[in-house]
């Protein structure tokens, strides 16, 4: 059952799962989202190469995507004749801390040990947590391949992880990659969870909005986290920090994040989480042609076995 919307949602026109259009432009924009998000660890290592750190990158990537969130906040608030409740909204909020704070945080923290196939390998995992905790606490049903899926996924996981140890530049130690992997997983869990919560924030407020909220309150808690940890003080930038930041900010950040939302609203999390097949196939090719990561037999076995799993994953 839908949940009751408290207020008109702008975007919910011919959005019915049913309706063979909107499933086509679903899968196309989880498509969409999936490539550009593959981006991510590929600027986010170039950045770390030039000498920044995760938290000061974090920061400012999230306070140059703020403005969008607001603007188009603003916009859509004006637009809506009944106003959302304070609780839809809080909720939204507690929902981004979970997908757009923690989950990156985790993320940029792990990549400075692991190697950008690792990580998106990592990440791609997280439709096998979205289907293990929906069965668990959501209710949600599964069918008898879900194990065998499971287990091809986490032998692939292992295989990269045993690829990653192989490959590590000199001074990574064992114990980084592993502090690496852990932390890369637990992003990948703390996805899970905001694709699990958000299905009924989005009902509630409508893709866009849910989005900017959700965002607005991750960079709320990036800059308290930032001015905790770091001070009042802006890293040094030069003009390919400037430009990697911005790219990352816009097009690996605000696009796909409104991109997955609306995914997530028309044809549902299992799908919109499988759909993110793409994301390990870009990011390794990318890695190899602009990191020069090396790649190899276990780096292909191990890929395939994560992807056959979660394709798996019904």
């Amino acid at each position: 059952m839908a949940a009751p919307q408290t207020g008109p949602v702008p975007d919910t026109e011919n959005t019915s799962p049913d309706n063979p259009g909107n499933i086509r432009f679903g899968l196309i924009l989880a498509l969409s989202a999936a490539f550009l998000f593959s981006t991510k660890p590929i600027i986010i290592k170039w950045l770390y190469g030039l000498g920044m750190t995760a938290m000061p990158l974090m920061g400012l990537r999230m306070v140059i995507a703020l403005p969008v969130y607001l603007i188009i906040g603003a916009v859509l608030w004006g637009r809506m004749k009944k106003k959302p409740r304070a609780t839809d909204v809080a909720r939204a909020a507690a929902v981004g801390l979970l997908g757009y704070y923690l989950a990156s945080l985790l993320d940029l923290s792990g990549l400075e040990y692991v190697s950008a196939q690792l990580e998106r390998l990592m990440l791609y995992a997280y439709p096998s947590m979205v289907v293990v905790i929906g069965a668990l606490f959501f209710g949600a049903k599964v069918s008898r391949t879900v194990i065998p899926a499971l287990v091809l996924t986490y032998i692939g996981l292992g295989i990269m992880y045993g690829h990653d140890l192989q490959i590590a530049p000199p001074g990574t130690s064992e114990a980084d990659i592993t502090k690496g992997t852990l932390l890369i997983l637990g992003s990948a869990l703390s996805f899970s969870l905001f694709i699990l919560f958000s299905k009924r924030s989005i009902a509630e407020l409508g893709s866009l909005f849910f989005t900017c909220i959700s965002m607005g309150s991750a960079t709320v808690a990036t800059l308290l986290h930032y001015a905790i940890s770091e001070g009042l003080v802006i890293p040094e930038m030069d003009a390919p920090r400037w430009t990697g930041t911005l790219v990352l900010a816009i097009m690996a950040t605000v696009v796909p994040s409104f991109m997955v939302s609306e995914a997530i609203k028309r044809i549902g999390p299992a799908k919109a989480s499988v759909s993110g097949t793409i994301g390990p196939v870009m990011t390794t090719i990318m890695a190899i042609l602009f990191l020069g990561e090396p790649f190899g037999w276990t780096a292909v076995i191990g890929m395939a076995l994560v992807m056959l799993g979660v394709s798996r994953l019904k």
